[in-house]
This record gives structure tokens, sequence and C-alpha cells, in this order.
């Protein structure tokens, strides 16, 4: 009962642990995990419960501890590392981190600035790649806009965003916001939404008889309208 004592003691002191800078590693990006066994021992490495048998990767810190390095990350490191001690005691314990690696998001060549006529229909793209997968929203003045459904302003199933006889009030910056599914990494892309209006002219007069003479005048007044601000001539 003494032994069972001392070994039930010993197995609460001795608490496995793995440390790692990060849990979401980028493709090319250094993994580093530190396996501290708490206690003296023969540490070994498995990854997605299967041994790992490579010395290149795996080094003895000292009696209580392995390290497991890889220089360049790539997508099949992602995984589930196991760390198991066979404590010196007789007893046996291992610890557990998931590894997650990322590509991107990345979004190519996608263009940043668009120009509509007032009252068109417009279609602006977000190309989006990332590995394992991206999602995409849409925001504008940091409220996200809404996907499919009836709405004039929406996000459509190829990731574009969609506006529906689009309006002056519509111009502005839209950001095009991607996520590594399943995780906090996100990239932002802004995006600018020119609505330009086709100029209109209307003449004025502010009396309409004047009685012609050499001291008489009269004021005409243009009223223009359009987007950008058109330029005002006159002829005779």
């Amino acid at each position: 009962e003494m032994e069972s004592l001392v070994s039930g003691l010993f197995y609460y002191y001795a608490k496995m642990e793995i440390i790692t800078s990060k849990q979401d590693v980028m493709v090319g990006e250094a993994l580093l995990l530190l396996c501290k066994a708490g206690g003296e021992g023969t540490i070994t490495w498995q990854k997605d419960l299967e041994d790992i048998t490579d010395d290149d990767i795996i080094s003895k810190v000292d009696e209580t501890s392995s390290k497991l390095s890889i220089a360049n990350a790539t997508m099949e490191d992602a995984g589930k590392y196991i760390c198991l001690c066979d404590f010196d005691s007789g007893h046996n314990d291992d610890v557990s981190v998931q590894i997650y690696v990322y590509e991107g998001p990345s979004f190519g060549n996608t263009n940043t600035h668009h120009e509509f006529l007032e009252g068109q229909d417009a279609v602006v793209p977000c190309l989006v790649t990332g590995r394992p997968a991206v999602e995409v929203y849409w925001l504008k003045d940091q409220r996200q806009i809404p996907s499919y459904g009836g709405n004039r302003i929406r996000q459509l199933s190829d990731n574009s965003l969609h506006i529906s006889k689009v309006q002056r009030d519509d111009a502005g910056t839209y950001m095009c916001q991607s996520r590594i599914k399943g995780r906090l990494i996100t990239k932002d892309l802004p995006i600018s939404v020119v609505v330009n209006a086709p100029p209109t002219a209307r003449l004025t007069e502010e009396e309409k008889k004047v009685m012609a003479g050499p001291e008489s005048s009269v004021s005409l007044i243009c009223l223009v309208d359009g987007q950008p601000k058109p330029n005002i001539t006159w002829t005779m």
C-alpha cells in the first residue's frame, strides 16, 4: 500500500507537458516542440499514433525532456503529436498537442479598384487561395455584408460582391476578408469602388423678360450634376 502511495505521489508530481510557441504554423516556418516529462525516463514521440523514428528531428535535451524540431514545415506536418515517457519508476505517461499548418490566405491578382456607371449591376471579384481551406467575408464600414439572399448588395457563391443597380452612396472602400477555415488566421484586402454618373445640365433665368438696351443685363444659371463633378463651359 505504501509503495502504491509513493508511486501515486510521483505520478502526481511528474506532470508531463509539451511546450510550443504556437499551434498554428505557416508553411515554411520552423516547428518546435519541447516535451518535459517531469521525471527521468525514456521519451519517445508519435504523430497521429505512428512512431517518429527520424533522429534528424528528435533530440534528447536531458534525462527528463526531449525536443522535436522541423526547420521548414509542410502541410503534411499538421497533426496530433504525442510525447510518451517510460519512466524509470516503472509507470508510463503521455501528453499530446494538435498542430495546424496553413498556407495563405493570398489574394493573387485581385483588382483593388473598380469604377461603375450609376445604375449598372456591379460585380467585384475577390480571388482568394489558401490551405487547408479558406472562408471569405465582405465588409463595409466594419459591418458584414450578407451572403446570397435577395439583398441588393450581397456576396455570391464565387465570393465576389454583387451590387444591383449601383448607386452613388454605394461608393467607398469595401473589405474582402479571408480566413483559414476553423482558425483565427485572417487577412484583409481593401477594395475601392467608384460610382460615376453622366453629366446633366439645366438652364434657368433669374428673370423671364428683360428689356433690351445697352444698360440691361440678364443672368443665366446653369445647374449641373454628375460624378465626378463636370466641367462647365459656355458658348454663344
